[in-house]
């Protein structure tokens, strides 16, 4: 038997044995209560010896002295269900809770059971699982008959395990349910002694116990009525004579505390009289004192006034001194306008020499760039009658090709290096006017706010500059191509004039009647 067969039948077991330990000794208990509810009944008892009983009887006799009508069911269900029993010796659980659990364990068997049977066949399974494994990687690994008996009967150990925890589970549940039954104590079943005690305990309260609960009550009427008369008046006294010694109780604990603070009151008002004292004393001190400062005040008030005198003299100077100040403020005034509405004039006049500057630095570019389209034109036609030349050459003769291709090289050579040397003395000469120029407009005019005005238009020189530049750049990235696109072709007109030349050559030396020849 492995693990899990072990550990799943022993906790079977363990709640077969709690069930049949509770049920015996939850029975037991019933029965005695049983037995004392039929001693008090009969008499042979004089008085419950249970705790719940006993708890029940006082209720239901104040309840009954009170005029209540009880509800004996369900003061009996109050203490009955509540009283607690010792189960197995371990726990202290409430009647209630006890045939609950009773009734609810043979299905807590069955489930444990139906657990361990899915718990084997998954076992089988797996065992199933892992020995096909085995037996399809055969080839590889060295496999002999006492590992396949093993893995064969692997499976049959969690089939075991299925059935005997299903056995075991349906065998504990059965044994619990023919218990609960009452099967084994001739058909006194938890149930029906929970019943019994509850009609015999009903019984016993609403027939015997309410029976000794009338004879003890007074039986003549005058008698009743005297016992209701002296109990209403105790109530009545308890509840007027009780409430006013409470209030006179409340009353003199408050007198109390009321002279207790007249007291401090008194004492508080002894020291505020002496510390009155003192200070009339130090006012009296103070009022000395306040008639001195008042003489000093007075003497300073004196000559308060002759400070004043001076000081409305000193201030009637300052006015005059002030009238001079502004004045000469409204002259200088006058004179800062004068000067503002001169720079005014020279900023006029300095705008209009920069845009002269400006007209005359654009007329100097456009000439600039007027002789240097002129001098790109000039090139352009040079270099187009150049080719028209060429092409003329070469449909002419195609032998002069070579050299008139060679003469159209040195000639764009030197055409090449001749706008070089346009572009490097125009590179020179542009920057040195410019300089030159700007020098010339330094001297003229100081420098005033208009240097912005004078910087962008630099830049604008400038920019025209850049542009020139990467025009001629682009004029000789054209020339360069068109130079290399004229020896590419001079070089293929080479080839073909060689490859015509040879096959002359061969068709002079095929004689005439030779069939290649035609």
């Amino acid at each position: 038997m492995d693990t899990v067969t072990m550990i799943v039948v022993g906790i079977i077991a363990c709640l077969t044995f709690i069930g049949m330990i509770g049920h015996l000794q939850t029975s037991s208990s019933l029965r005695k209560w049983l037995r004392e509810l039929d001693d008090i009944a009969s008499g042979r008892l004089q008085a419950p010896h249970s705790p719940w009983l006993q708890k029940v009887c006082d209720d239901y006799r104040q309840h009954e002295r009170s005029g209540i009508e009880p509800n004996t069911q369900a003061l009996i269900e109050k203490y009955y269900l509540k009283e607690k029993l010792v189960i197995v010796g371990l726990w202290r659980v409430p009647v209630g809770n006890v045939q609950r659990l009773l009734q609810q364990l043979p299905s807590f068997t069955i489930i444990l059971g139906v657990l361990g049977t899915f718990v084997g066949l998954t076992m089988a399974l797996f065992s199933m699982q892992s020995t096909l494994f085995a037996l399809g990687g055969g080839a590889s690994a060295g496999v002999t008959m006492n590992s396949i008996i093993t893995s064969l009967t692997a499976p049959f150990q969690g089939m075991s395990t299925a059935f005997i925890t299903s056995i075991a589970g349906v065998s504990a549940a059965l044994l619990l349910t023919v218990l609960s039954t009452g099967f084994f104590s001739r058909g006194t079943s938890l149930s029906y002694l929970h019943g019994k005690i509850m009609t015999d305990c009903e019984a016993y309260l609403d027939h015997t116990f309410r029976t000794l609960l009338l004879q003890e009550k007074p039986q003549d009427s005058v008698e009743r009525l005297l016992d209701r008369l002296a109990t209403k008046i105790e109530e009545s006294f308890h509840s007027t004579i009780g409430h006013f010694g409470a209030v006179l109780t409340e009353l003199t604990s408050g007198l109390q505390q009321s002279v207790t603070d007249v007291k401090t009151i008194f004492e508080t008002q002894r020291d505020y009289t002496h510390s009155f004292a003192a200070s009339a004393g130090a006012l009296e001190h103070f009022g000395a004192r306040f008639r001195e400062a008042a003489e000093k005040q007075e003497n300073i008030a004196r000559s308060s006034e002759s400070s004043v005198a001076a000081l409305t003299g000193q201030i009637s100077t300052f006015e005059q001194q002030i009238k001079k100040v502004s004045e000469q403020q409204q002259a200088g005034q006058q004179k800062f306008e004068m000067l503002l509405k001169r720079s005014d004039q020279a900023l006029v006049d300095a705008g209009r020499r920069s845009e002269e500057f400006g007209q005359q630095l654009l007329r100097i570019a456009q000439e600039q760039l007027q002789h240097y389209s002129s001098v790109h034109e000039a090139l352009e036609g040079r270099l187009q009658q150049k080719q028209e030349e060429w092409y003329y050459r070469y449909a002419e003769k195609q032998g002069d090709y070579g050299r008139a291709a060679n003469d159209f090289a040195s000639s764009v050579g030197q055409l090449e290096k001749s706008f070089y040397h346009m572009l490097e003395q125009l590179k020179r000469d542009l920057p040195e006017q410019l300089r030159t120029i700007l020098e010339r407009e330094r001297q003229l005019q100081q420098p005033t706010n208009r240097d912005d005005d004078r910087r962008e238009l630099a830049r604008m020189i400038e920019t025209i500059y850049h542009g020139i530049t990467r025009e001629l750049s682009t004029s000789t990235r054209t020339l360069d191509d068109m130079h290399h696109l004229l020896q590419r072709m001079y070089q293929t007109a080479m080839d073909r004039q060689t490859v015509y030349s040879a096959r002359d050559t061969t068709e002079a030396l095929i004689p005439p009647t030779d069939p290649r020849r035609r």
